[in-house]
């Protein structure tokens, strides 16, 4: 029976008031810490203060500052003492990790917090594979503070696995923080009442926005729907006026897109973040770092530290309504110990209240995420175009997620025109093919295929020839997602069966098996930095210019499916408002 305040039980209140109580003798100093952080120099992001002091732990949170004793102690002496560092918004699938191996990996370098849109998942397996990723989250020293994703699918030109309409997004607050980013801003603008009710449903909770270019009365109407945030700025100019209509400004510096130089200027402002967008390839997790490198680079581009502090620590903390970001009693006791604050350079991390050892993983995912690839074998016959003449052709550009359009007169695969198929293979079971040509790869053979393909994860590929693209692309399936990279046969290829996300492997493995993917990849010829990246985002219908789904060919202004044959009349609107 359910009793007292907030719902919360009578055992609950017990062992609630049991631990305020022990929390409020240890501050007095009328009990022993369990760990205390003695001597060190602590920063202060609220005051902007470095001081000495000791750091009283009880359990999870911190219980006082000053002169205090505890039962483990440990000397801080001319240490650093910042806030685990908080990254406000990422996509942990994108990293190709399980939420325990990234934890990992990040943990150690710092990062105690992340804000998650798990859309990478519910995309392929909804509101089920969501609480999957958080079940493993809590076997881990990370926190992982869940926002609902508002849009699954994307948009109705491509084909998910699942969908979250605005009665499950009133269910999953029940395991979140807040919505995620509402990506459909040309809904709220248009007062879609199934976006609209997501955001009512979302009220008293932060509501995370996406308007990449959105300015004047239609950003205006956006804001005043309710949504708090965006990740989406490129420069000064759209950034200011985020800020200036009170949008919290989160600067997004990954290793793709990166931001940060653009918007340097209005960093350290209240209401700006450091985060990753889940930006952040293995081999750069390992070699650079995660939020830490985000703080290094705001560092070098002449932000003042502790204002890079407080943009990835307070300001993310204050947003969420999380208590953390600060080192003063009552907060969650996640402390980083650095050598040197500019270079953060750790030497301690505390998460939880507890000196981090090696993380190591402990969770075991179930068999029916294991097998969300759903195809028939793929032959020649399936992915055939027919016809010739002028044609639409997607020109993929070189470190952009967008693409331009090129119409010219083709009979099929051109490789010294850099003329290459590429097609988007249903993986749910409904077995439609998309099918249309791309340039910019410039593969002089073989193809690639893979089933990371944002934001419905459909598998897409691309080659040089009907062969190699049905052996790569049936590949993929009997690994249960992947990516795989043949000539003729398989030269190199990444089993990812979470969900077709993510892998089982130790993040080293995951980036020694990803560089062999780009090695075959520049022997086949392709001149891209990174093809997978890029390959990725060629089947996400809602950023320009052309796109391809599992539905055809996108005219992504249009909003709708279009012939690859500029003289055919086969145009189909699939959406209007």
């Amino acid at each position: 029976m359910m009793s007292g305040m907030n719902g919360i039980g009578e055992d609950g209140i017990k062992r609630e008031l049991e631990f305020l109580k022990n929390l409020i003798d240890v501050a007095a100093g009328r009990k022993k810490a369990d760990l205390v952080i003695k001597s060190a120099n602590i920063v202060n992001v609220l005051t902007e203060e470095i001081y000495e002091a000791d750091v009283a732990i009880f359990k999870d949170k911190i219980a006082g500052i000053g002169s205090y004793d505890g039962i483990e102690e440990f000397d801080a002496k001319n240490l650093y003492a910042v806030p685990g560092l908080i990254d406000g918004h990422t996509h942990i699938e994108m990293s190709m990790l399980s939420v325990t191996e990234f934890a990992r990996v990040v943990v150690p370098r710092g990062t105690t917090s992340v804000v998650e849109d798990p859309h990478e998942i519910a995309n392929v397996l909804g509101k089920e594979g969501i609480k999957v990723l958080l079940e493993g989250a809590k076997t881990t020293p990370l926190k992982v503070f869940c926002m609902v994703p508002s849009c699954v699918p994307s948009s109705h030109l491509e084909t998910s696995g699942a969908t979250i309409e605005a009665e499950d997004v009133r269910e999953l607050l029940n395991l979140a923080i807040g919505l995620a980013e509402v990506m459909n801003f040309p809904g709220v603008i248009n007062k879609d009442e199934e976006v609209i009710k997501k955001i009512i449903y979302s009220k008293n909770h932060p509501i995370d926005g996406h308007a990449p270019l959105l300015s004047g009365k239609a950003l205006n109407a956006y804001v005043c729907a309710g949504i708090g945030s965006d990740h989406e700025s490129i420069s000064y100019d759209e950034a200011l006026e985020k800020l200036r209509l009170g949008m919290r400004v989160m600067i997004r510096e990954g290793s793709a897109a990166k931001n940060l130089s653009n918007l340097i200027k209005i960093a350290g402002k209240r209401y700006t973040m450091l985060v990753t967008d889940g930006d952040r390839t293995v081999k750069d997790l390992i070699e650079q770092g995660y939020l830490d490198y985000v703080y290094r680079r705001a560092v070098e581009e002449g932000l003042d530290p502790i204002k890079a502090l407080q943009m990835c620590t307070i300001n993310t903390a204050e947003w969420f309504g999380i208590d953390a970001g600060l080192i003063a009693p009552g907060r969650y006791a996640d402390v980083v110990l650095l050598k040197n604050l500019e270079r953060f350079e750790v030497v301690k991390v505390v998460a939880n209240g507890k000196i981090v050892g090696e993380v190591k993983r402990k969770f075991a995912y179930p068999e029916f995420v294991k097998k969300s690839v759903k195809i028939k074998k793929l032959t020649k016959e399936d992915i055939k175009i027919e016809g010739k003449g002028k044609a639409r052709i997607i020109k993929a550009i070189e470190g952009e997620i967008v693409t331009d359009e090129e119409v010219e007169y083709i009979e099929g695969v051109d490789v010294e025109r850099d003329i290459l198929k590429i097609i988007v293979v249903e993986r749910y079971g409904k077995g439609n093919i998309g099918k249309a040509y791309v340039r910019g790869f410039g593969l002089q053979r073989g193809a690639l295929a893979s089933s990371v393909a944002h934001d419905a994860h459909n598998i897409v590929a691309v080659g040089t020839n009907d062969d190699d693209i049905c052996l790569a692309v049936n590949r993929v399936a009997e690994l249960n997602g992947g990516i795989v990279v043949v000539d003729k046969s398989v030269k190199a290829e990444l089993q990812l069966n979470i969900a077709g996300l993510m892998s089982e492997e130790e993040a080293e493995v995951v980036a020694e098996k990803f560089d062999k993917i780009n090695d075959e990849l520049r022997k086949l010829g392709c001149k891209l930095s990174s093809p997978v990246f890029t390959l990725s985002f060629m089947a996400l219908p809602v950023i320009p210019k052309l796109k391809i789904t599992d539905l055809g060919l996108i005219d992504v202004k249009k909003f709708e499916v279009v012939d690859v044959f500029v003289d055919s009349l086969s145009s189909s609107p699939i959406f209007k408002n």
